[in-house]
């Protein structure tokens, strides 16, 4: 009954055949969300905060004895310990690098190491943005794991420059960076859901009241001029009721996110409802996670749908042969 209506079950990842499209779709996706985010930015003005600005000490429960944020240390900001930190100018030359990279990779120019040079220096620039501003970044985080998966394609799921393209090769060793993105994606709903949970209970969807953080977020959008609000959509989410449902079915799937591992055919309601939530939250209040959105988007399942095509142009092509006169 489940393989009737689900397809069948692909347990944890059972490598399957998936089209280097999808590889291509993620390989492009990923530089240029990537290129969008450090052509968006400024990090230059970082070397004009005093060291102290950098020194932050971990926050929540699982850093108690930890004392030192683990992005210190992945984003190779300790290595300022022993050198000076750089000027404005050296920042500067550093994002410009990065934006290099970032063109090659998204034009098939060495991808991998493009992936490689942009995901480290990227990376020292967003930890130094991080620390600085007292904050986690959601969709840093997401885009600096897709630069890292695409650093570690298989050999052939690149397209380059220079080598023939194939996007309707099919093979199981495509498999893995489509799985390994989807188990990251799911794993960051699902830890999300569970924060909920942990930080107010099994009742999260109703005490948040998404309904007065809707008109809060109108109330300011009249006096501050970088915050934009659809005021339509935020009068609709403001009704406490239905901010009640969204928040419910925010929660539910947040939840229940990992079981698009399990049944494949159930992964594009998913991306599209994870994908839609983003686009309400930015469009009522101002938050934007289009690289979280961008990842979404590069999860549908993409073989599936070429194989649908493919089959519905040959049915098309049977009927119109079959519908020819004799000779």
């Amino acid at each position: 009954m489940i393989a009737k209506l689900l397809g069948p079950v692909d347990f944890y990842g059972r490598p399957r055949p998936v089209l280097a499209l999808h590889c291509y779709i993620i390989q492009a996706g990923a530089f240029a969300l990537a290129l969008y985010l450090f052509l968006s930015w400024d990090f230059s003005g970082l070397a004009l905060m005093p060291a102290e600005a950098f020194v932050r000490d971990a926050r929540g429960l699982l850093f108690t004895y930890w004392k030192t944020p683990w992005l210190y240390w992945t984003t190779f900001q300790f290595i300022y310990e022993y050198i000076p930190r750089p000027s404005v100018g050296a920042l500067h030359a550093i994002q410009m690098a990065t934006i290099v990279a970032l063109f090659c990779g998204l034009f098939g120019i060495f991808p991998r190491a493009a992936a490689w040079m942009a995901l480290l220096l990227g990376s020292h620039l967003i930890g130094w943005f991080l620390l600085g501003s007292d904050t986690m970044d959601a969709s840093t985080t997401v885009l600096l794991f897709m630069l890292f998966l695409v650093a570690l394609f298989p050999r052939d799921a690149y397209y380059k420059i220079g080598k023939r393209a194939r996007p309707l090769a099919l093979s199981n060793a495509f498999h893995g960076p489509v799985f390994i993105l989807l188990f990251f994606m799911d794993a960051y709903y699902f830890y999300s859901g569970l924060n909920k949970i942990i930080d107010s209970g099994l009742g999260w969807f109703l005490d948040a009241r998404l309904d007065l953080f809707s008109v809060a977020a109108i109330e300011k959008s009249l006096f501050v001029s970088t915050w934009s609000t659809d005021l339509w959509f935020s009068n609709i989410l403001s009704v406490q009721v239905f901010a009640g449902v969204v928040a419910f079915l925010v929660f539910a799937l947040e939840l229940i996110a990992p079981i698009a591992l399990f049944f494949p055919r159930l992964s594009p309601a998913f991306l599209m409802f994870f994908a839609s939530m983003h686009l309400s939250i930015y469009l009522s209040h101002s938050y934007g996670y289009w690289t979280n959105t961008g990842a979404d988007f590069m999860l549908l399942p993409y073989t599936a749908i070429v194989a649908w095509i493919g089959r519905a142009w040959h049915r098309r092509n049977q009927i119109g042969i079959a519908g020819q006169p004799a000779e």
